[in-house]
């Protein structure tokens, strides 16, 4: 479930960057470039647990609902600090 969950939300991101890509105040590409390493990672753990016998995608476990959900939290808190720092970090040099 949280490797769909993290491709869903890659998928939703990519599509926000597409759209709005003139607007680089917004750094949505940091935040499909997040979503995107999830994925990623969650594809190699859903490899590893078939590789181990174990079902590729498993719905039975309820904690990988909190898994997904802190999947999401994560990438869009780790979204917002970047942004933040970057917008913030640009300082306008007095015109004389």
């Amino acid at each position: 479930m949280y490797f769909l969950t993290a491709l869903v939300c890659t998928i939703i991101a990519g599509v926000l960057y597409y759209f709005f890509r003139d607007r680089k105040g917004l750094h949505l590409d940091i935040l499909t470039i997040t979503f995107g390493a999830a994925t990623l990672m969650w594809l190699v753990d859903c490899i590893a647990c078939a590789i181990g016998g174990e079902p590729f995608l498993s719905f039975d476990d309820p904690q990988d609902g909190w898994v997904a959900l802190w999947t999401l939290l994560g990438g869009v808190g780790l979204w917002l600090l970047v942004s933040f720092i970057l917008n913030n970090g640009k300082k306008e040099t007095p015109k004389e």
